[in-house]
């Protein structure tokens, strides 16, 4: 089940549209929110005095007050979803990361855009180091995406770790909107060694006892093509994948790779942590 989520802010508008759908999500499952801005100080003279310091520190979190206030009266005030809010300083990844740890947290859910240049760098770099260090889900949100029921999830995969543990949590999600769940394989110059009929998912189906979940085998070819192709043609509401060490995941999500699947993503992307 999802009890808590933890959504990251800079109180951009990708931020705003990714807690519009924390808390459309958070109304579905009971969840409870913690909202957190990780505040960056920049670097200053070492020869500024200390109380100059100190009223420079203290407008940065007058700022942010003010910025969750308006939060408060925009989005939340409507609502029934428990929530609170979370302040602090550092880098982004390490903080979510660790207070997603602390909290016990069952998801994270953060925004993301498609602006080009800079922008893109830098919203990409906290995004993709979120999802590469944390051991808690992460739910990816493309800009300007609202929230509403999935009818269709699909899992890829290339069946080189242990996802069964994986598997079995995405089955909650499928079970939550009672949803059409498709577990996709991209065939690679490695199935010639490895049996598909006899992978992981057919050889444990009979443990889940979720019927709608389907195994289907893609031709070979691009795997973020096929994936993308696969999502579009199907009208996928959200897209599943799992990390573990080296694996598939890691592969696909390197620098330019990240871009095409999440940042240009029009769906939902879902990172799971294989166990």
């Amino acid at each position: 089940m999802i009890s808590k989520i933890i959504v990251p802010t800079d109180f951009s508008e990708p931020a705003k549209q990714a807690l519009n759908y924390a808390i459309a999500l958070g109304s579905k499952t009971g969840a409870t929110l913690h909202i957190i801005h990780v505040n960056q100080v920049a670097m200053v003279d070492a020869t500024m005095p200390a109380e100059t310091y100190q009223v420079f520190v203290k407008e940065i979190e007058d700022s942010t007050e003010e910025a969750f206030k308006n939060l408060e009266t925009s989005l939340l005030a409507h609502t029934n979803i428990p929530y609170h809010f979370k302040t602090t300083y550092g880098f982004v990844a390490e903080e979510v990361c660790d207070y997603a740890v602390a909290q016990e947290a069952d998801l994270i859910i953060m925004g993301t855009t498609g602006a080009s240049g800079a922008a893109e760098i830098l919203i990409g770099s906290n995004a993709a180091s979120i999802v590469s260090k944390s051991i808690v889900p992460v739910l990816v949100i493309p800009n300007t995406l609202t929230f509403s029921d999935y009818t269709r999830i699909v899992y890829a995969t290339d069946y080189n770790e242990p996802e069964f543990p994986a598997l079995m949590r995405l089955i909650y999600f499928a079970e939550l909107f009672d949803c059409r769940l498709d577990v996709i394989h991209v065939k690679s110059d490695s199935d010639r060694f490895f049996n598909a009929e006899n992978n992981f998912f057919v050889k444990n189906k009979a443990k889940i006892s979720y019927p709608n979940i389907h195994y289907i085998e893609l031709e070979e070819g691009d795997v973020v093509q096929s994936i993308n192709a696969y999502v579009d043609l199907h009208n996928a509401d959200l897209l599943v994948m799992a990390k573990h060490n080296r694996s598939f995941f890691d592969r696909l999500f390197h620098r330019s790779l990240s871009k095409k699947m999440a940042f240009h993503s029009k769906i939902p992307l879902l990172v799971l942590v294989k166990e």
